[in-house]
């Protein structure tokens, strides 16, 4: 009732040696992935952030730190079609504390200083496109917008109702950029940035600072966020600042360098300072992004 099989001597040998083929492709293959993975410990990720800051809808508005909507939606266009996944900050910190993953071809796209145009119209945009998107936000000037009747994409900035709707949204990190220290000495204030003073006690630094991130931090967590990342006003920062704002938990620190920051699992060092590329209204699309996407 049984057929019984037998294989020839040719077919033995051929069998043998397909599967012997198979064996070797596995190997090389094992070996390539396991070469890639040495490579990502060894060498770190390559995360490119961009930094944009204000969003108006009439291109006579647009500047140095100033895009139209267009030209963002265009952006958005191109970074996923150049095959970028964009991520928070905070997503860093867990990729390379070893609780998260992130896409070799991760980038971050922030917004400083709390515009009302991100409100207005980079939300709609977020949504429409599904992408991720971390806001600096300034306390004072955020607590101040709450008095604008009539709020304008070019001039006011988001108040905490705004910052309630874009953090329930799923797609915006709120990250704080102090609450009243993004002011420089030659507009005729008393410091630039969060930098200390010439003649200024570490002490008297250190508790002025504390002061301004926790009423910061107190006054974001009340939109239900809790932010773990810090934007320097200007990308002002001295080591002892640095030491500061470690100890008070932040676990990512944005900066203003243009540069391509490497990620490496394990060290969380690589986290702080990061740099950024400023996207300017009317610059070139292509040329910008063909600075650090790898194409």
């Amino acid at each position: 009732m049984f057929t019984s099989i037998r294989l020839t001597r040719s077919i033995c040998l051929s069998l043998s040696m397909a599967l012997a083929s198979i064996a070797v492709l596995a190997l090389a293959a094992f070996r390539e992935v396991s070469a890639d993975i040495s490579n990502e410990a060894n060498e770190g990720l390559s995360v490119p952030i961009v930094m944009y800051h204000g969003v108006v809808g009439d291109e006579a508005d647009a500047g140095e730190y100033v895009i139209t909507v267009d030209e963002l939606e265009r952006d958005f266009e191109y970074i996923l079609d150049s095959g970028y996944t964009p991520v928070f900050c905070s997503e860093l910190a867990d990729y390379v504390n070893g609780d998260g993953t992130l896409s070799d071809k991760s980038v971050v796209i922030t917004f400083d200083d709390g515009g009302y145009g991100c409100f207005y119209y980079v939300l709609p945009l977020l949504e429409r496109y599904k992408i991720k998107a971390t806001f600096s936000i300034v306390g004072e000037w955020s607590m101040a917008a709450a008095e604008d009747a009539a709020p304008s994409a070019a001039y006011s900035t988001v108040d905490l109702d705004n910052l309630k709707t874009m953090y329930l949204s799923g797609y915006c990190e709120l990250a704080n950029h102090s609450f009243n220290m993004h002011y420089l000495i030659s507009e005729g204030a008393q410091r630039d940035g969060m930098l200390q003073l010439d003649g200024e006690s570490d002490e008297d630094y250190r508790r002025t600072l504390w002061n301004d991130l926790t009423e910061a931090q107190n006054y974001i967590a009340q939109s239900g966020a809790e932010p773990r990342v810090l934007a320097y006003p200007y990308g002002f920062c001295s080591d002892y600042t640095s030491q500061l704002v470690k100890a008070l938990g932040f676990e990512v620190t944005l900066g203003c360098e243009e540069k391509i920051n490497l990620l490496t699992k394990g060290d969380s060092d690589c986290l702080y300072n990061l740099g950024r590329f400023n996207r300017s209204g009317g610059a070139n699309r292509e040329q910008f992004f063909s600075e650090f996407f790898n194409q």
